[in-house]
């Protein structure tokens, strides 16, 4: 599977120390491992791989990254401009059928994404995107 640097990823991975620019390409293998110049980064399901990358497999990596990372910072604390309008919008986030696919289950009473969200079609992310507020053209 395909997968695109939609951040430049200058840290240390599995392998060593990486320094990937924005917009290159990397590979997911069958270990569940992203791999750089034959040099794996880190798991395809990680923190890390979340904020760095994105699946490309359908040529809209930099599309499905945008998307993601944009919903999540509209429903930060710091976006609202009170405690009731960001309870008012968790509260659609928490009622709706189709973000409650991208919940992770155990976390009864905390939102918390699932890998599923970061790798969901680019429709369900503009729906949500919609849902939460987020600003055509990001």
């Amino acid at each position: 599977m395909k997968y695109i640097t939609i951040k430049r990823f200058k840290r240390n991975g599995i392998d060593g120390h990486f320094n990937i620019p924005y917009g290159t390409y990397l590979e997911k293998r069958a270990d569940g491992n992203l791999y750089c110049d034959n040099k794996k980064i880190c798991v395809a399901r990680s923190a890390a791989a979340h904020e760095y990358f994105a699946r490309d497999d359908d040529g809209k990596g930099m599309e499905r990254g945008k998307l993601s990372h944009a919903i999540i910072k509209r429903l930060t604390p710091m976006q609202f401009d009170s405690r009731q309008e960001r309870n008012e919008y968790w509260q659609v986030v928490w009622n709706d059928s189709l973000a409650q696919k991208y919940r992770r289950p155990e976390h009864l009473d905390y939102w918390l994404w699932n890998d599923d969200f970061y790798n969901a079609p680019i429709e369900d992310l503009k729906y949500i995107a919609a849902l939460v507020g987020v600003k055509k053209g990001l």
